[in-house]
C-alpha cells in the first residue's frame, strides 16, 4: 500500500525533469495549444525512461507544491484526459498510486514511451515525375485505399505547407508510408495524419513502402534531385501524365518537327537510369486521353526506354507481376502501366507489383559500420537538443550509440550521442539500412549541423574532402563548359556550389559530351566516397555522373 510518506517525498523533490505535478485535468486540456503543451510536457518527462505525472497537487509558481486533492469523480475524468494525451504522445500508462489525503486522492502515474523493437521490412520508393503528373495523389490513393475524386482528395492529406494548400500542388520532399499486411495486401489507412492510428498500423505492418514524393516544378528540381540522390530508395517510379506530355510533343513536333517525349520527362528517365536503380514507368491520367492518344505517348515511351539501355515491358495482365518481380532486380526490364487514380484503370496491378517487389538492401549493408546522411535538420522541438531525419545508409543504429557528425566548415567530425530514435513519430529500438529516421542528437551544437552532413559509428574511418574527380555526361547545357564553371553539386543530401578545375582530355564540353572532371567544393569540405553518384545543375544545366577519385 502506497504511504504518505513517499507522497511527502514527491513534494519535497518537487518537478524535475522525470515529474510534473498538475492539480487537475479537464477537457480544455485536449484541446488546441493546452493539448501540444502537455504532450510536449509528457514528451520531456519519460525522454530518459520512465517518468511520473502526479494529478492532484497545486503548483505554486513552480516553487512550492501543495496537496490539492480530487474527487474520486474527478480522478477518473483526469485520467481520461491523461489517456488521451498518452496515445497522442506515443507514450503509455505503466502504472498508477493513489494517495488519500484529508484533501482528497491524489493519484502518480508512472508513464513511459511506447518503443517497438525495430520497423519492419523497408521498400523505398522515388516518386519522380513533372509538375501536375499525380504523383502527390498516386501516394494518397495508395495509403487511404480510395480513388480520387478529380480534384485532389487524395493529395490532400500529403499537402502540409500553405504554399502547398493553395497551389495544391507538393513544394518539398514528403516522406510517408503505405503498410502491407502479411497477405500481401496494402493496409487501408482512413487518417493518415492521426499519428496513434498511424503507430497502430505500423504495428499490424509486415512490410512497409517507404514514399519519398518531391515536387515537378522548375523551381524545385533541387528538392527532386536530393530526392533521387539522397533517399537511398530501392526503386524509383517515374510518373508521366499522359495528355499534359502528348500536347508537350506535340508542340515540340510542330515546332522542330523532332518527334520524342519532354526534356523533363527524358531527364527523369535518365536520371534514375543513372542511379543505378531499378525503376518503373507509370503512364498517368489515362482516363482523360483516348485510345490513339495513350497508343502514342506509350510508343515513345517505349522507344525512349530502349534508348537509354532498358528493355520496357507493358503490364497488362497480374501473371505480368511475376515476371517484373523475377527479373527487375537486374536493371534491365522496366514495366510500364497505364494507371488512373480516378478510375482505378492498372491500380490493382500496380499495387500488387509494389507490394511484391523484393528488397534490394542485401544483408552486407545492414552488417556495415553505421552510416547515415542528414537531410533535414529541427532545432528549438521542446524535450529536445536537435533532431534530424533522413535515411540510413549503411549499418544499424540504436539509441544511446555513441556517433560521430561532420565534416564542419573545417573538415572535422564532431563527437555526440544518439538520444532517441522515431520512424514516422513512433519510437523504435533500432534502424537498419534503408530505414528513414528521426533522430534527437545529444552532445552536439545544434547550430553545428546542418544537411549534407553524415553521421556514423564513432570509430568509423570517415574523411571530408575539399577537391574530387566525377566521370559525367552533359544532359542539358545551351553553350559549352569550360574549367572554371561553377554549378550547385548534389550528391545524397549535399548540395553545394562547386567550380570545375579541370576537364581532362578536352577543352570544353558540350551536350552528350563524357568526361573525366576534377572539381572543388566552394564552400567547405564534404564526405564523399569514391562511386557516389552525382548530379551538377545550373539554371537549365545538368551533368550526372560518378565520384571516381578523392583528390585533397
Amino acid at each position: 500500500m502506497p504511504t504518505n510518506d513517499s507522497l511527502e517525498r514527491l513534494l519535497v523533490n518537487g518537478e524535475n525533469r522525470n515529474t510534473e505535478f498538475k492539480r487537475i485535468l479537464t477537457d480544455r486540456d485536449a484541446l488546441g495549444d493546452r493539448k501540444a503543451k502537455l504532450i510536449a510536457q509528457l514528451k520531456l518527462i519519460t525522454s530518459e525512461g520512465e517518468g511520473q505525472y502526479v494529478i492532484g497537487i497545486e503548483d505554486l509558481h513552480g516553487k512550492n507544491w501543495e496537496i490539492f486533492g480530487l474527487t474520486p469523480e474527478e480522478v477518473q475524468s483526469s485520467k481520461d484526459v491523461l489517456q488521451l494525451l498518452c496515445e497522442e504522445a506515443g507514450i503509455q500508462i505503466l502504472e498508477q498510486t493513489h494517495y488519500t489525503t484529508d484533501k482528497g486522492i491524489v493519484v502518480g502515474f508512472k508513464v513511459a514511451r511506447i518503443i517497438s523493437p525495430m520497423v519492419p521490412e523497408t521498400l523505398g520508393v522515388n516518386l519522380v515525375g513533372r509538375v501536375n503528373s499525380g504523383k502527390t495523389t498516386l501516394a494518397g490513393v495508395l495509403i487511404q485505399g480510395q480513388l480520387d475524386n478529380g480534384s485532389g482528395q487524395a493529395r490532400a492529406v500529403l499537402l502540409t505547407y500553405p504554399q502547398e494548400l493553395k497551389r495544391g500542388q507538393t513544394a518539398d520532399l514528403h516522406v510517408t508510408f503505405a503498410a502491407i499486411d502479411k497477405s500481401g495486401k496494402f493496409i487501408t489507412m482512413k487518417a493518415p495524419l492521426d499519428k496513434a492510428k498511424r503507430a497502430q498500423i505500423l504495428d499490424r505492418s509486415h512490410r512497409i513502402i517507404t514514399i519519398f514524393d518531391a515536387p515537378g516544378h522548375r523551381e524545385y528540381a533541387k528538392t527532386m534531385i536530393r530526392s533521387v540522390l539522397g533517399a537511398s530508395a530501392q526503386y524509383s517510379l517515374v510518373l508521366i501524365p499522359c495528355l499534359d506530355e502528348y500536347k508537350l510533343v506535340t508542340a515540340e513536333e510542330q515546332r522542330s518537327g523532332i518527334t520524342r517525349l519532354d526534356d523533363i520527362t527524358r531527364e527523369h528517365l535518365l536520371l534514375v537510369s543513372n542511379q543505378q536503380l531499378p525503376f518503373l514507368v507509370v503512364i498517368n491520367k489515362v482516363d482523360n486521353c483516348n485510345e490513339a492518344i495513350r497508343d502514342r505517348i506509350q510508343n515513345l515511351v517505349f522507344e525512349t526506354i530502349k534508348e537509354i539501355g532498358h528493355v520496357p515491358l507493358r503490364i497488362t495482365a497480374e501473371d505480368d507481376v511475376g515476371i517484373i518481380c523475377r527479373e527487375i532486380g537486374h536493371r534491365v526490364v522496366v514495366p510500364v502501366f497505364e494507371v488512373s487514380c480516378v478510375s482505378g484503370l492498372g491500380l490493382d496491378r500496380l499495387r500488387n507489383t509494389l507490394a511484391s517487389l523484393p528488397s534490394r538492401i542485401p544483408n552486407e549493408r545492414v552488417e556495415k559500420p553505421a552510416l547515415a546522411s542528414i537531410d533535414k535538420v529541427y532545432r528549438g522541438i521542446r524535450g529536445t537538443n536537435v533532431v534530424i531525419t533522413g535515411t540510413v545508409q549503411e549499418g544499424i543504429f540504436k539509441p544511446g550509440q555513441n556517433i560521430l557528425c561532420g565534416p564542419d566548415k573545417d573538415g572535422r567530425f564532431m563527437r555526440g550521442k544518439i538520444g532517441s530514435i522515431e520512424v514516422f513519430k513512433k519510437q523504435v529500438e533500432r534502424v537498419k539500412a534503408g530505414d528513414v529516421f528521426g533522430f534527437d542528437l545529444k552532445r552536439l551544437s545544434p547550430e553545428k549541423i546542418r544537411r549534407g552532413q553524415i553521421i556514423c559509428d564513432e570509430d568509423a574511418d570517415v574523411k571530408a574532402v575539399r577537391a574530387f574527380d566525377t566521370t559525367i555526361i552533359v544532359t542539358r547545357h545551351p553553350t559549352r563548359i569550360r574549367p572554371g564553371y561553377e554549378p550547385v553539386f548534389h550528391s545524397s543530401t549535399i548540395q553545394q556550389p562547386v567550380i570545375f578545375e579541370k576537364i581532362f582530355d578536352k577543352e570544353y564540353l558540350v551536350v552528350g559530351d563524357v568526361a573525366r572532371v576534377r572539381m572543388m567544393f566552394k564552400k567547405g569540405p564534404e564526405m564523399l566516397r569514391v562511386g557516389d553518384r552525382v548530379v551538377t545543375r545550373e539554371a537549365n544545366t545538368r551533368c550526372i555522373g560518378t565520384v571516381v577519385a578523392l583528390v585533397r
